[in-house]
């Protein structure tokens, strides 16, 4: 698997495994993110893989893709909903 940088995406969806990790003095944050399946040109195909791959109530996987604006929200993300509705 390729590293990517994940801001750079402009489109289709992926289902990401987030490594996180400690970095002293700057507390628990994502260090680094691996592509796992994709790229899905929807959302939508993008969270049935997720589903069909979760199979834990725990995990560290999101699903990325194009930077945008959440409802509610003033700043940009590159992090979707990894269930079928529009908020987590």
């Amino acid at each position: 698997m390729r590293e990517r940088n994940p801001f750079l995406c402009k489109k289709g969806f992926y289902v990401t495994e987030m490594n996180f990790g400690d970095c002293p003095g700057d507390g628990y944050k994502l260090l680094s993110t691996t592509d796992l399946r994709g790229p899905f040109k929807t959302l939508k195909r993008a969270q049935e893989v997720f589903k069909s791959m979760i199979t834990k109530e725990e995990w560290n996987f999101g699903i990325r893709g194009p930077e945008h604006s959440r409802e509610n929200q003033s700043y940009k993300t590159i992090w979707y909903p990894t269930l079928a509705q529009n908020s987590y």
